[in-house]
């Protein structure tokens, strides 16, 4: 078998079902080994709508995202969404096609420095020079995305490569080790029985890999046999092992002797798979927790247990618990500016048990570079010990009591029923009436006002519900993101709420929506402006608006033209009727929502 036709299998055998993509010149010998797999190629109009749909695949499922392109300007359009997700730390797997690897240094058609873009928003991008090391790199990827995922790993593909026939016979496990450069044979016995078996086949040499990716873990970019990690993980860390078991011992005991704790939880929960486990943690201690934007939902918002979204634009029983709190435990989130924007960060960061997969985040005064499901693990473990049964952690019923003894009700002015005469419709009216309406739907959101008012108005009572690229904030995510979790989750109905300046930059991905017959339904919130420029321009620089008027398609025609049943709305009966007809329909459905200029709501410090 060729190269390509080996990696197909390894992603089939990892179970991939769904790549999507954009097919060109130097990528089609992949594309061949693709069109006889299992896996379905979904064929986005854009290289950074395959991004974008990979990514919001992924933050989803809680599975890692694949997104393809060819070299050169496809490889360059995908660079959007890949910076997207890697700046929330979403895993996916890119995959670039490239001129042969014998000419990439030369000034031919369509060549570039992919490498060299990727590798600043990646975790890793590999180039490799023949079939065995593309193998081998795919491996190695896989592995960091099922053990490690805090973001993207970019695989770039010669043409020469993809078409290189490869011999899988004789590849033993300790040559694939090697390949990956990391030096565990010192600290784990050579001499294991995984060590000793034999490939003669390529379902032999998957049986290898299945082992691998089961024993082996990785902890501060390492690799490390899991059987040991709890003995050994700690000389892999930048601290001493004493000072790594130290900590653990300090962060257990802090939270022990706690009287008003917070938990404050981020992505890396989902991605190390450890939702059930926080729910445990949760309803044995009663603990209270805090979300960051991107874990809404972690644990459902009707919880009284979970206090909000912290830090800018959070509620006021998780900014006043942040601020209130004698042990902060944050897991798997990064504590962005935003937030630790709740009070003076100097005032709490000796409150702070930082545990985190990176360790290029740790704020805390307490820091531990792991897995927080790992670290959920000690605690729960703790929580059957004797020391548990014997109240050294109690319920925090006063501790609650008091959160919500300082519970401020948001307010957003312009949800209530609107004048007979107000036309256009108040953005928050119905954006309001959106958000209830589909309370069951996966909700996407894009860049712009509509995000602030989606966020504020929506109550979410699973994680995924409500996604929206926090980090890097690019106009254009919203639309082809919907496309990704409509794949994801085939039996349910996504909405996406559009500003009408994001949609236009992707809105040739309505052709996908339409082709695949996707149950979407877009509404676009439209002020013919780019309304959070506007107000920018007129709060904070005090000058006129500039450059920010749209002058608009007639989006139901468009909506129409590409095959999609869509109605303008211009009043609550059109919103009404709109609202009615997405419902009834499992196809696609656009309205366009005429609304008013209207600042958003700042946020309060």
């Amino acid at each position: 078998m060729n190269t390509a036709e080996a990696l197909i299998k390894l992603l089939e055998e990892d179970g991939v079902k769904h790549i999507f993509g954009h097919p060109g010149e130097q990528i089609l010998p992949f594309y061949k080994a693709l069109k006889d797999s299992s896996i379905e190629h979904i064929l986005t109009r854009h290289e950074q709508g395959a991004a974008h749909a990979a990514d919001a695949y992924a933050r989803s499922s809680g599975s890692y995202g694949l997104c393809i392109s060819t070299a050169g300007p496809g490889a360059m359009n995908l660079v959007m969404g890949v910076a997207t997700a890697c700046k929330d730390s979403v895993p996916l797997l890119v995959i670039t096609g490239d001129n042969d690897y014998s000419k990439k240094d030369e000034d031919i058609f369509q060549n570039s420095p992919i490498n060299s873009v990727f590798e600043n928003i990646t975790i890793k991008s590999f180039h490799p020079s023949s079939g065995k090391s593309a193998i081998f790199n795919l491996i190695e990827a896989l592995v960091m995305l099922h053990k490690y995922p805090k973001g993207p790993v970019h695989i770039n593909l010669s043409k020469d490569v993809l078409l290189d026939e490869i011999d899988l016979d004789g590849l033993d496990l300790k040559e694939i080790m090697v390949s990956f450069g990391h030096d565990i044979f010192e600290d784990i016995d050579s001499n294991l029985e995984i060590f000793d078996e034999e490939v003669s086949s390529f379902d032999d040499f998957y049986k290898l890999v299945t082992i691998l990716d089961n024993n082996f873990i990785y902890y501060g970019g390492n690799l490390v046999f899991s059987d040991d990690f709890h003995s050994k993980f700690n000389s892999f860390s930048k601290n001493s092992v004493e000072d790594v078991d130290n900590n653990i011992n300090l962060a257990i005991e802090k939270v022990k002797l706690s009287r008003k704790p917070l938990v404050i939880v981020g992505n890396g929960i989902v991605w190390g798979k450890a939702i059930d486990k926080l729910s445990t943690f949760v309803s044995k201690t009663w603990v209270p927790i805090a979300t960051t934007f991107h874990s809404k939902g972690i644990i459902s918002e009707s919880d009284k247990l979970n206090l909000g979204i912290v830090g800018l634009r959070g509620t006021s029983l998780a900014n006043y618990a942040y601020a209130n709190s004698d042990c902060i435990l944050v897991l798997g989130a990064k504590l962005s500016e935003r937030t630790i924007a709740a009070c003076d960060y100097d005032d709490i960061k000796d409150k702070i048990i930082h545990v985190n997969i990176d360790e290029c985040c740790l704020k805390g005064d307490i820091n531990l570079s792991m897995d927080a499901s790992d670290f959920l693990d000690l605690l729960l473990k703790e929580i059957e010990s004797k020391d548990y049964k014997n109240n050294e952690f109690i319920r925090y019923n006063d501790w609650i009591n008091e959160i919500y003894s300082n519970y401020e009700e948001l307010i957003v002015d312009g949800i209530e029923d609107v004048e007979d005469n107000y036309i256009p419709l108040r953005p928050p009216y119905a954006i309001n009436k959106i958000v209830n309406a589909f309370k069951d739907s996966y909700f996407l959101s894009d860049a712009g006002t509509h995000t602030t008012w989606t966020t504020l108005l929506s109550k979410n009572d699973k994680f995924g519900k409500l996604l929206f690229s926090g980090g890097f904030g690019p106009m254009g995510y919203g639309l082809p993101a919907s496309i990704g979790v409509a794949i994801a989750h085939p039996n349910d109905q996504v909405v996406v709420i559009c500003g009408d300046g994001d949609i236009q930059m992707v809105i040739q991905e309505l052709a996908t929506i339409r082709e695949y017959d996707l149950n979407i339904v877009i509404f676009i919130i439209d002020n013919s402006q780019l309304g959070i420029i506007r107000q920018w321009e007129e709060t904070v620089y005090d000058m006129d608006k500039y450059q920010i008027d749209l002058i608009n398609p007639d989006f139901v025609k468009l909506g129409e033209a590409y095959g999609i049943d869509s109605m303008k709305v211009e009043s609550r009966e059109d919103l009404d009727l709109a609202i009615d007809k997405a419902f009834k329909s499992n196809h696609p459905f656009l309205a366009d929502v005429c609304v008013c200029e209207e600042n958003i709501p700042l946020p309060k410090r």
